[in-house]
């Protein structure tokens, strides 16, 4: 359809209003003025038409505020989050969880589902494997979580997908020789689009990243790294207030580190932590009174360690300082190629990273020749990613919402 200089001017600026309405919680025209330099007959053209094809709610008038002057009450909109869904999913390599929300970000459902990995008990890829199983799993979860929120696939404008894998801009996964990136990513882009309007596959640090910059440590930061700390290392990273890929989505791996000396792999912190402490107790490092000792084989987790470590204990000790000057080696080697202003620690566990970060920071900052950035543990806990690709998927709600509903038939 042709359209004439006067309607391509009202949708490009109804389209401008609903971009400052998606994250604005309730306002009046005069900010949707001051904020995008509109005329108030074109910002309420704008505002009209977003309420006529369901995105824009007019809230009921309120009182004059300080400094307005008195009259007719003002009208006051906000975006009509009820207007449909997003679906954020965590794809781990063997437990999916999707979170539902609404259009504004506000989180209605989550469940969790197992699935298959990559390997066996041996960790030996499964010989039967089949690009079929991730994205099945995908919609079971999705169709859980849905269920859980009483809505439907048909309300889903967007969905958002963190992987254990390098994506590129295009949500597909380079060629690993064991095949695990491979099978992280087996069609999950093409799959989900072929049911929803909007599909976004990132990496799931890079979806950690996302979730700091809207909702967390990162907000108000353009040059950023967060980096996931659990069994394995990922990182997000942010330059110019953007996501930074790579030509194959390789950016954030880390496998430098494997030339590193101090860091040698991408093992995570809570890897090294297991793995330095059975090392510890089969050498007879740990007393039998010392709480170490008393946790059983399958209690024997990072987060439970570290725990009942403390700087001030003669036994743990060596294992915080071993950790936080390895945090600390991490920190100064990607503050020395990407120079950002703030480093996020993220996952499960980050929590419990307070005196390897105060190491990893008083290492930084005696090694770092530009200013060094601030190192900060994250607060979103153990769900950053399903968290960061809920808004990933409402980013791409945005992007199309108002072509998918100015186009829908009206009831």
């Amino acid at each position: 359809m042709n359209l004439t200089d006067g309607q391509l001017r009202h949708r490009l600026s109804t389209s401008a209003v609903l971009e400052f309405a998606w994250d604005a919680g309730a306002f009046r025209a005069d900010h949707v003025m001051a904020a995008l330099g509109l005329t108030r007959s074109t910002a309420l053209a704008a505002l009209d038409t977003l309420i006529e094809v369901g995105l824009i709610s007019e809230l009921p008038s309120a009182g004059p505020e300080d400094g307005q002057r008195l009259g007719r009450p003002a009208r006051r909109f906000e975006l009509r989050g009820e207007a449909g869904v997003v679906v954020g999913i965590d794809a781990g390599e063997r437990q999916f969880t999707a979170t539902v929300a609404d259009l504004a970000g506000c989180v209605l459902a989550r469940e969790r589902s197992h699935v298959r990995g990559f390997t066996d008990a041996a960790l030996l890829p499964f010989a039967d494997l089949d690009r079929g199983e991730r994205p099945e799993a995908a919609f079971r979860v999705i169709d859980a979580a849905l269920a859980s929120a009483g809505r439907t696939r048909a309300e889903v404008i967007g969905v958002g997908v963190g992987i254990p894998a390098p994506v590129d801009a295009d949500g597909g996964s380079p060629s690993h020789p064991s095949g695990f990136w491979q099978h992280m990513n087996s069609g999950l882009q093409p799959a989900l689009s072929g049911e929803f309007p909007a599909v976004r596959v990132e990496n799931d640090a890079a979806l950690a990243a996302v979730a700091e910059g809207t909702l967390g440590e990162a907000r108000g930061y353009d040059d950023f790294i967060a980096i996931l700390v659990g069994r394995r290392l990922g990182s997000g990273v942010f330059l110019d207030g953007r996501l930074v890929r790579g030509a194959h989505g390789g950016v954030g791996e880390l496998e430098g580190f494997t030339y590193v000396a101090g860091i040698g792999n991408t093992h995570g912190i809570g890897l090294r932590t297991e793995q330095w402490i059975r090392g510890a107790l089969a050498e007879g490092r740990v007393p039998a009174d010392h709480p170490w000792a008393q946790l059983p084989e399958a209690g024997l987790t990072a987060e439970a360690a570290l725990a009942a470590a403390d700087l001030e204990d003669p036994v743990s000790r060596p294992l915080l300082e071993e950790l936080g000057n390895t945090l600390g080696r991490m920190c100064n080697v990607v503050s020395r190629f990407y120079d950002p202003g703030l480093i996020v620690v993220c996952g499960a566990m980050a929590g419990a990273l307070g005196d390897l970060i105060e190491i990893a920071r008083s290492h930084v900052r005696a090694e770092s020749q530009l200013p060094p950035p601030q190192i900060v543990a994250s607060r979103l806990g153990g769900d950053i990613v399903s968290l960061g690709a809920v808004s990933a998927a409402r980013e791409a709600a945005r992007a199309i919402a108002l072509t998918l509903f100015t186009e829908r038939p009206r009831e």
